[in-house]
């Protein structure tokens, strides 16, 4: 709550700052032949971007790379800017608030931020700069648009992953193969049961499993927007609101976790581990844990492999769009730069690999099938795990992408094609909750979820007891007040659709 008043204080008092500069009107510039004018000195660009950990040590010089670049295309200079994911709020509210130059910013989650920081004036619509300066953005991504959209206006510019995730879990490869472990015998939950016994009594030294993200990774719910109202079987069958610690696949999923943490399966610890289940993997501590899924077993072509298994198909949601966004801040001096940048990426695709991958022959090299070999690359150099740069469809594939598959570029397409036709579409899809009528009971609720979820779906509550409790502590503290506002907004939304 505290957290939430801060912010809100920041961005009240960002928008007596910023006035009525929200269209960003007064700020859009020339054209990008005009900007190439000789006689106008380039323009420095700021982009600032959320990091797990540090930033990569050959930042700098791909930076110096990019700029040869943009220099060249849109007479500008980019300057990137690194900001802990864990302080990105405050730190995009403290810039706004003091007039801290600020041009590009990447909002992860996106879902979590986007109408807030809309609501609140800190960033501005650009349809206009996107029209003008985004056609190769547009032509690429316009058909996903409405997921980024807040009362009919366009607000940011998302990142597209290769495909759609499903929902499931990983485990090490190395376990899966000294166990003889069948996967395919793996469709629900309860099938964990016989694997994870045996793990365990065999591998004492090895966690067995790590409860991250449980409702998030392993379960299929369309959140729309939070958690505090969802969709069930994510939002393939009806536009009915529920509450998720109320529905059986919820309730009885941390009735499975908290059996797997009473026979020691899980860490006493979980709550404060400072390790993801990634790196407590690559470090052979961790066995199994919940993740987003994908069709090439990816995990296979790691270091440390890992196999991924599928408990729900994917299911195209807005959120899907809504993980990384790009944003331009309402004081931003030249807005039109800003989406001038993001739509070269789109355009120059040397660009867009050098941002992904860094520089060829130090970070990566080609192969002759097409795909590139990324194994020189890591956190210590250059490292982007994330799809944020440009068309994603026209990214070259990765080598170590292809060992899920057979290790051939062929099949790797075959699978992608066939993980497509798979997808499903949530009815709620391109549908964005407007919080702000009932911020106040959303707050309330968040802190209580923050106080209780993780612990829940970790195992260390008892479920018979603890669901009861925090669900009267919820609707105490206005869930139903909440749920009925999606569900009224929702419906509204529903009947403008074709």
């Amino acid at each position: 709550m505290k957290r939430f008043l801060s912010l809100l204080l920041i961005g009240c008092l960002f928008v007596m700052i910023v006035g009525c500069s929200k269209d960003g009107s007064n700020k859009t510039g020339s054209t990008s032949k005009e900007n190439n004018n000789s006689n106008e000195e380039p323009y420095i660009l700021n982009v600032s971007y959320p990091v797990y950990g540090d930033a990569p040590g050959d930042l700098l010089k791909v930076q110096e790379m990019v700029n040869e670049i943009t220099l060249k295309e849109i007479n500008t200079k980019v300057e990137f800017k690194p900001v802990a994911v864990s302080a990105m709020a405050n730190t995009y509210t403290l810039a706004a608030s003091s007039g801290e130059k600020q041009d590009l910013i990447m909002l992860l989650p996106g879902y979590n931020y986007l109408t807030q920081f809309a609501g609140s004036n800190m960033i501005m619509p650009i349809d206009d700069l996107v029209e003008k300066h985004g056609k190769d953005i547009t032509a690429a991504y316009g058909d996903i648009f409405d997921a980024t959209k807040v009362d009919g206006k366009l607000y940011a510019i998302p990142g597209k992953d290769v495909a759609v995730p499903g929902r499931g879990f990983y485990m090490l490869d190395s376990i899966v193969k000294k166990y003889n472990i069948d996967i395919t015998k793996i469709k629900t939950m309860d099938d964990l049961d016989p694997i994870l016994e045996k793990v365990h009594a065999e591998e004492p030294d090895l966690q067995t499993f790590f409860p991250s993200g449980v409702a998030a990774s392993m379960l299929n719910f369309d959140n729309l927007g939070n958690s505090l109202g969802v969709l069930r079987n994510g939002g393939v069958d009806n536009l009915k609101v529920v509450n998720m610690l109320e529905t059986k696949e919820y309730v009885n999923a941390v009735k499975k976790v908290r059996e797997w943490y009473k026979k020691g399966y899980i860490s006493k610890d979980f709550a404060t581990e400072q390790s993801s289940p990634g790196q407590m993997m690559d470090a052979n501590k961790l066995f199994a844990a919940p993740v987003f899924t994908d069709f090439s077993n990816f995990g296979l072509g790691e270091k440390t492999p890992k196999f991924t298994v599928t408990l729900h198909q994917p299911v195209e949601k807005t959120e899907t769009y809504q993980l990384f966004l790009w944003a331009v801040p309402t004081i931003a001096e030249r807005p039109d730069k800003s989406i001038e940048f993001l739509n070269l990426v789109f355009k120059n695709q040397d660009l867009a690999n050098l941002l992904k991958f860094g520089i060829e022959g130090e970070h990566y090299v080609k192969n002759s099938d097409g795909t590139i070999d990324t194994s020189k690359s890591s956190i210590n150099n250059f490292v982007m795990n994330w799809y944020i740069w440009g068309n994603t469809d026209k990214l070259p594939v990765q080598q170590k992408a292809l060992v899920g598959v057979g290790g051939d570029i062929e099949q790797y397409k075959q699978a992608l094609g066939e993980w497509k036709k798979s997808t499903k579409k949530s009815k709620a899809f391109g549908f964005i909750f407007n919080s702000e009528p009932v911020k106040t009971e959303i707050a309330a609720c968040t802190a209580i979820t923050d106080q209780y979820q993780k612990l829940l779906e970790g195992g260390a509550l008892d479920p018979d007891e603890y669901i009861k409790l925090v669900n009267e502590k919820l609707y105490d503290a206005g869930l139903q007040k909440i749920m009925d506002e999606k569900q009224r907004q929702l419906d509204e939304w529903a009947k403008t659709q074709k």
